[in-house]
């Protein structure tokens, strides 16, 4: 069994090399350690300064990917349209952004890598009865996207372009 400073260096090696979301309980396995002592040593890693993202999918290092800020706008009843666009392309939607011109940049994490994210993600704002960020903003928003190479990206790109939604900045 590695020492824990040990296990941390290969943690990290093996999610740089693997560019798919690795769950914690598959990692407890192949390291031989409760599921609990991963949850810790992605704590320490990201505490180090690493950019390791947790999704319901599992953890992955953001380092070995490639991620970009789009800057979009649609109506609220088109936020499923984009989102699925971008997950069926193999992106991830990091977060979602607005600018506001009293309290500034507004951000949330939404980590929504599959159709079943977004489905859970909508599910929510519906319960809630809440509205997007995007209304403070007439419909303008930024989504931070993570996608394992460049080529996904500019796919990602053509297609939110084409749909209409993608801005200039």
């Amino acid at each position: 069994m590695l020492d824990p400073k040990s296990r941390r260096e290969d943690l990290l090696k093996f999610l740089y090399e693997n560019q798919k979301p690795m769950s914690g309980e598959n990692l407890a396995k192949k390291f031989d350690v409760t599921r609990q002592v991963i949850v810790q040593d992605m704590a320490i890693l990201r505490a180090s300064g690493k950019d390791i993202v947790s999704t319901n999918r599992g953890y992955y290092l953001n380092e070995a990917r490639t991620q970009k800020v789009f800057k979009v706008k649609h109506s609220d009843k088109d936020i499923k349209k984009e989102l699925e666009a971008i997950v069926d392309l193999g992106g991830l939607v990091k977060d979602v952004i607005v600018h506001h011109k009293v309290y500034g940049e507004i951000k949330k994490d939404l980590n929504c890598s599959s159709r079943r994210d977004i489905k859970i993600f909508l599910e929510k704002m519906d319960e809630e009865k809440s509205k997007p960020l995007d209304v403070l903003t007439g419909g303008v928003h930024y989504h931070t996207v993570v996608a394992e190479n460049e080529e996904v990206m500019e796919e990602i790109e053509v297609v939110l372009g084409e749909m209409g939604f993608l801005m200039e900045d």
